[in-house]
């Protein structure tokens, strides 16, 4: 982790008329990115304010000319995801044992099942506003079905698959409003992370 943390310097940099990521923003997350893991490995009381494996999927960066090539920083940020996915499982498992642990997978399978199994077009609300873009519903049910087959042992979908999702832009009664599907797509990288061999 240590060494990927402090790899940042490494990243490739777009042309000076490209906009990349903030250079500044993305070396002090990932250096940031690399104590917090150091503190987790050492058994500290984790704090609000210390990353967790949602936070770096959750991470965004300002734009500047010239600056890290995203594809890079993206790249790198998924790896250190899945370190923090496997330490916080670790963690979990010495506080509370495998027996909750079971349980808590089974609760999310089961949240995410009881929207899984809706019909498509059905799945998610359609944004309030009706001139509101949102993503195209067919796109993201044909992810969802995957999902579907997946937690019923009929397809393999990975972490990575959810994260490259791309949905076309949409708007009216043919899209779903983005922020539910991001939140639930969030929660099926928790599950599929969880249920990793």
């Amino acid at each position: 982790m240590k060494h990927q943390a402090e790899s940042s310097g490494e990243f490739r940099r777009v042309s000076s008329h490209e906009k990349g990521y903030s250079v500044a923003a993305v070396d002090s997350f990932f250096t940031r990115l690399a104590d917090d893991y150091e503190l987790m490995l050492s058994g500290a009381e984790l704090g609000q304010d210390i990353h967790t494996s949602r936070t770096v999927r959750e991470a965004t960066f300002e734009g500047e000319n010239g600056g890290y090539a995203p594809q890079d920083v993206d790249a790198a940020l998924d790896k250190v995801e899945d370190r923090f996915c496997e330490l916080e499982k670790q963690l979990y498992l010495q506080r509370y044992g495998q027996h909750t642990w079971d349980q808590a997978v089974q609760e999310l399978r089961e949240l995410l099942l009881g929207r899984l199994e809706r019909p498509a077009g059905e799945r998610f609300r359609r944004p309030a506003k009706k001139l509101t873009k949102g993503y195209f519903t067919a796109e993201v049910d044909a992810l969802c079905d995957r999902l579907l087959a997946h937690v019923e042992g009929a397809d393999v979908l990975t972490p990575a698959d959810i994260r490259a999702a791309a949905f076309s832009p949409a708007t009216g009664d043919i899209c779903y409003e983005e922020t539910q599907v991001d939140a639930f797509l969030d929660r099926a990288i928790e599950y599929l992370n969880d249920t990793a061999q």
